[in-house]
């Protein structure tokens, strides 16, 4: 019966010990990461459809940023756009397409792009190797004009 009480009791002490690491750890890494989201909108040139530009962006433009680690890139087109006196989702000002780069830190996004305004070695070879893809950009598909650049420093998620 000692023992018996002994080893429930261990038992109890133990998972009490863990459930208070794992909680410990779970809430120090919410807090610890952060990352760089960078939204960059884009308009159509006249004369180019969304489907054509869609296509471009998904089979062709995207996959440069494979070959980048910590920097990824999503792309989406605006389902709905409004200002704050536009209920009617007609306001355009963002753009037909956005591009929203994800850096898993600061760090990585500093490294890419350094403060000092430079590119990096490694941003500037990608260029060079598709080049006839980056030029098509602003060359055949979208405004240079129009272009909005944004950077966000995320520190917390809900999930």
């Amino acid at each position: 019966m000692k023992n018996f009480l002994y080893g429930t009791l261990s038992i109890i002490i133990l998972l009490l010990m863990t459930s208070f690491v794992f909680d410990e750890n779970k809430s120090n890494n919410s807090q610890d990461f952060e990352w760089v989201i960078a939204p960059r909108f884009y308009t159509l040139k006249e004369g180019v459809s969304k489907e054509e530009a869609r296509k471009w962006l998904e089979n062709e433009y995207i996959e440069l940023y494979r070959e980048f680690p910590g920097f990824n890139c999503h792309v989406g087109e605006v389902v709905s756009s409004s200002g704050w006196s536009t209920p009617n989702d007609n306001f355009k000002e963002k753009g037909d397409f956005v591009m929203v780069y994800f850096f898993d830190s600061k760090q990585a996004r500093d490294y890419y792009f350094p403060e000092d305004g430079s590119w990096s070695e490694a941003i500037q070879k990608g260029i060079a190797k598709h080049q006839s893809t980056f030029d098509k950009l602003f060359g055949k598909y979208f405004i240079q004009d129009k272009y909005q650049n944004e950077e966000y420093m995320m520190f917390a998620k809900s999930k």
